[in-house]
């Protein structure tokens, strides 16, 4: 399916669900999950989760629960350190700014190719942090799992809907009888979900238009080869249309590397064998997903990256940590986009607004604006100052 092809196909199964709402929910669930909702709808009960998280592997709750820990402490540490509010006076002029959370969120969770709970705890835990009152998550019939609602559990999500796709996503901006419409969208998706949230952008927020997973890898002569090809499988794992890129300023090692690459991947992978410094502005020109720095001085290579989603450092440090564990959200910028934008955190679910409180001793800052508004023709703009000086109103 072509670009213009999934813009219209896009188009018009999100003005069904705006028109239909529930009706065109449940059959679009049917067409493409092959899961019959008309009986028992699609929200998820509190008893159902309840009931599924009940009796789960010890070994699953133990690694959910240290995954959500870390991203818990990651983002309740981010949000100590943003200063909520601030002004300063300056010739009888007060100015400032203040941040608000974002009052309701709906977080999409995929579940094609594989089940994320991971998804869950770094979309729903900045989220909760940033004090948004109302989370709802959607993901597919299929990957209602035991790990992904203990995962939403866990974090406090109540709000539960078995929709994927298009239709969730139109279902969050629009609303529903079953569905209050969001503010904003937030999480990963396949290329479908991808132009969904780009369709309903400005009726809510979004946070990104995330393209295919990719990896950047910085290697030198003294990291493992396997370390190197085991990193880049990882990430190409997700999507069959992943990329990866490899430089390194050793030739034998990458000859070595090359040699433990699975053929049928090597046309996913561009690799280059250039000094540090070159690859160091490759990089920046590239600016990835994910940026491993898999040399011996990697602290002072880390000074001159300008563009990166994340980055990973040391010959000990996986991208697969920041998938699952150590913390900051793994919803990140691809496509190059990390060159402009940031990935998911706390910081995504507050909006700032500026302050500003004028004092009517400060005559002549009202006529610099009177002026202004003069220079632009804007006659009630040089009305609705010149009234508060010259013929000023008590308030009733």
């Amino acid at each position: 399916m072509n670009i213009k092809n999934i813009h219209s196909y896009v188009a018009n199964i999100i003005e069904k669900v705006k028109n239909n709402g529930d009706a065109a929910v449940i059959q679009y669930t049917k067409k493409f999950d092959r899961v019959d909702l008309s009986k028992n709808g699609y929200k998820i009960s509190a008893k159902t989760i309840n009931y599924i998280t009940k009796n789960i592997p010890k070994l699953l709750i133990k690694t959910i629960k240290s995954s959500y820990s870390n991203v818990l402490a990651y983002h309740k540490y981010e949000y100590s350190n943003i200063k909520k509010k601030w002004n300063f006076s300056r010739n009888n002029l007060i100015v400032g700014q203040f941040y608000k959370s974002i009052e309701s969120v709906g977080i999409y969770v995929p579940g094609g190719r594989y089940s994320y709970p991971s998804t869950v705890i770094m979309t729903a835990v900045p989220a909760m942090i940033a004090k948004v009152k109302r989370i709802v998550m959607v993901t597919p019939p299929k990957n209602m799992s035991n790990a992904v609602l203990f995962a939403a559990k866990l974090c406090g999500v109540k709000e539960i809907y078995s929709v994927g796709g298009v239709a969730a996503i139109a279902a969050l901006a629009y609303g529903t009888k079953t569905i209050k419409k969001v503010n904003m969208i937030v999480g990963p998706g396949n290329a479908l979900v991808n132009e969904a949230k780009r369709q309903v952008f400005g009726y809510v927020g979004i946070d990104s238009l995330a393209g295919p997973s990719e990896i950047a890898i910085i290697a030198d002569k003294y990291v493992s080869a396997r370390y190197v090809v085991d990193d880049i499988m990882a990430q190409l794992e997700h999507d069959p249309t992943a990329k990866a890129y490899l430089l390194c300023d050793s030739a034998s090692k990458l000859f070595e590397i090359e040699k433990l690459i699975p053929q049928k991947k090597k046309g996913q992978i561009k690799i280059y064998n250039c000094s540090l410094l070159k690859a160091v502005c490759k990089v920046n020109d590239i600016a990835p997903e994910h940026l491993e720095l898999l040399v011996k001085n990697y602290k002072t290579l880390q000074k001159y990256i300008k563009n990166a989603g994340a980055i990973f450092v040391g010959y000990q440090t996986p991208t697969a940590s920041g998938d699952y564990w150590a913390g900051p959200s793994h919803v990140l910028p691809t496509n190059g986009a990390a060159k402009f934008s940031s990935g998911l955190s706390v910081m995504t679910f507050l909006k700032r607004s500026s302050y500003i409180e004028m004092n009517k001793k400060d005559k002549m800052a009202y006529k610099i604006i009177a002026n202004f508004a003069e220079i632009e023709n804007m006659k009630y703009h040089k009305e609705s100052v010149k009234r508060r000086i010259w013929h000023p109103e008590k308030p009733k």
